[in-house]
Parts: C-alpha cells; structure tokens; sequence
C-alpha cells in the first residue's frame, strides 16, 4: 500500500502548454482515487509523472514520505496497466504476465506461483498457453491486469483500462476491478473521462478540468454538493440542467426568476441567499429531480410548471424526455417509464425544490 502526495506540482511543456497546474491531492493508502474530466484535462500527465514517465515542471511527488521526482519507474514500486494493453503479441500469457519478474531474475519458482495465483485470481487460469490474439478483449484487458498484479506493487496506475471494450463487458470489468481493489488492500490510481466509471469505482474522486483540480470528494458528495458549475455539469448523467436567473424579493417570499421560470426559494435557504439579491445567477436542478407530478414521490417540495416535449427517449426502467419552456429554453427531465408523454404535447412538470443549486454567473462557484 502507498500512500501518494502530489505537492504543488506543475507541468509545463516546451512550447508553453502548462497540462497540470499546481496540483495538490493526497491519496490514501488502499484507497481508490479515480482521476476524472474531459479530455486534455490532464489527468493522465498526472498518471505519467506519478509513474516517472514524465518529468515534474514544478512541485514535488511523494511516496510514503519519500520524494520521487528524480527516481526512475522502475524504482518507484508501481505498475502501469494502458488503455491499449500492450501485450507481447509473439508471447504466450503466461509469458506477458512473467516477463517483469524474469527482468528482476526472479526465481522460477516463485514466478510460476506468482503467475498462477494472479492468473486464478482472474479466472484466466485456462488461457495461460494462449497468444493475445487468440483472446477476447476482455480476456486481454485481464493479462494486462495481472501483468502488473504479480509485481505485487505498493500501488496500480490504470489509464483508461476499459475503454477498448463493449458496454456489457466494461459493466462486468468494473466489477471486477473493484472486487480485485478489496481482494488486494492496495492502492489504486484510475484515469477515465466516463463519469458513471468514477462514480461506480472510486472511493474518492478527483474532478479536473483544464489542468486544475476542480473538487476531490466522495462520489455521493460531489454530485450532492458539487462546488462549482463545472463539477456539477460534469458528474451525473444525463448533465445537470442550467438556467440563468436571479434572486428577488416579493413579500416575504424570495424567488428564483430564470426567463418564464419563478420558483420560490425554501424557507430553509432563504436567509443565506439574501446577499445574493440581485446579481446574476446560475440555477441549476438534475433530470432526476424532475417528474411527472403523477408520479412525483412523497416528500419532495414540487413546484409545478409547463413544457412542450419535444424528444422522448424510451430506456426501459426510466424515460428521458427534452423538454422546451415557452421561452424556448430546453431542458431534460429523468421521468418515472409509466408516464406516456408524447412530443408535441405540452405537459405539467414538477421541479423539487428540495434539490436545486445555485451559482455564481461570474465566478460559477456554488451557492447552494
């Protein structure tokens, strides 16, 4: 187990490009840290300068305590699983998953026990005589797996793992991954940009975008309590939806005013947005805390309004329809499938009002 610091650390490219900029994280021993965000965030430059494959601009990287800028990969007790897998084609499986420990001169002994307890641990005991190209691929994604699984290293670095498989398998795959996490107590490190991967696996999850660290928390906590518009928009699926809007007083009562929307601001949160008078907003609310008021559960504050369908998308155990207000505004509701709304038709909605955000328009950090 390995207990990963990242301090300060920066990387900034020849030509001025700066991929990572002062990066600061901590990742627990036998924790699994899933690394997050759209492409070219930098989340796999923090990969490679973890696992010594690129170099530190700035900053400093510590495991257990120890500085390891200037190690090289080999010195830093860790292994890499790729998205491309990199397996030996010309070598059997048994071979892929050995190679490393050959490398070190490992005995024969303890490698043909280490191999075949990790290929076990697996389920591809069977497959060990087999070249990759005679292997599925999730078979493959599994020696690539184990590969690294018989270095028994402090820590796992997985780029993007899954990304070459079917849907069906990645499913499976990330069970299987997360059930391996707790077989083994070790550390692990996973890349992806697909948010329902951070959110089934990670312990914690850490956003980036554009280089920066945008939030590190718990999967529940970041799509409760995202910090700013963009971990919001980013964790959840389908996306949060946004309107921009501002706060007013009528009465005794504040309301949240976004074009044709006025929705009353519950009196548990009205105090703390008084500042907020005013200003230009961002208010935001997720498909899932729309619905059909007849089927809307108990205990939900709901504020009824209409919409015109447009799309309706038929998943089975929920129904995803677009919607549109009449000043055009469209928006998406994650609906209860006994609903039977049809496009074209204009319909009622309820918006909880127990479950909505706030952000500032300018800065697009979180209010509520």
């Amino acid at each position: 187990m390995a207990h990963i610091v990242f301090e300060q650390v920066t990387k900034q490219y020849e030509n001025g490009f700066v991929a990572v900029k002062d990066l600061n994280l901590a990742i627990e021993a036998d924790e699994f840290l899933v690394l997050v965000g759209p492409s070219g965030c930098g989340k796999t430059t923090c990969l490679r300068m973890l696992a010594g494959l690129e170099t530190i601009s700035q900053g400093s990287i510590y495991i257990d305590g120890q500085r390891i800028n200037q190690r090289s990969p080999r010195e830093r007790d860790i292994a890499m699983v790729f998205q491309s897998y990199a397996l030996y084609p010309h070598m059997s499986v048994f071979d892929n998953m050995a190679f490393s420990l050959q490398l070190q001169g490992t005995p024969k002994a303890d490698i043909q026990q280490r191999v075949q307890a990790a290929a076990t641990q697996l389920g591809i005991e069977g497959l060990l005589d087999r070249k990759p190209k005679q292997l599925s691929g999730g078979q493959r994604q599994r020696v690539a797996v184990g590969r690294a699984i018989v270095r028994n290293p402090a820590a796992f670095l997985m780029d993007e793992p899954l990304s070459n498989l079917d849907a069906k398998l990645r499913v499976q795959a990330r069970a299987e991954l997360s059930k391996l996490h707790k077989k083994l107590g070790t550390t692990f490190v996973y890349v992806t940009h697909d948010q329902v991967e951070a959110m089934t696996m990670g312990s914690r999850i850490a956003v980036m975008n554009q280089g920066i660290l945008q939030q590190v928390d718990t999967p529940q906590n970041l799509y409760k309590r995202p910090n700013n518009m963009f971990v919001a928009g980013f964790m959840g699926s389908p996306a949060m939806n946004f309107f921009q809007a501002s706060l007013q007083p009528a009465g005794d009562q504040l309301w949240i005013e976004a074009g044709t929307l006025r929705l009353p601001v519950p009196a548990s949160v009205k105090a703390s947005l008084q500042p907020y008078l005013g200003q230009p907003l961002v208010f935001g609310i997720r498909p899932e805390n729309i619905y059909d008021p007849q089927f809307a559960p108990p205990g939900i504050n709901p504020v009824e309004l209409k919409a015109t369908v447009s799309v309706v998308e038929m998943m089975g155990h929920e129904v995803i329809v677009y919607l549109a207000l009449v000043d055009g505004h469209e928006f998406l509701a994650r609906i209860d499938p006994r609903s039977r709304f049809q496009p074209g038709q204009t319909v009622q909605v309820s918006f909880d009002m127990n479950r909505f955000h706030l952000f500032d328009r300018a800065s697009e950090q979180a209010l509520v």
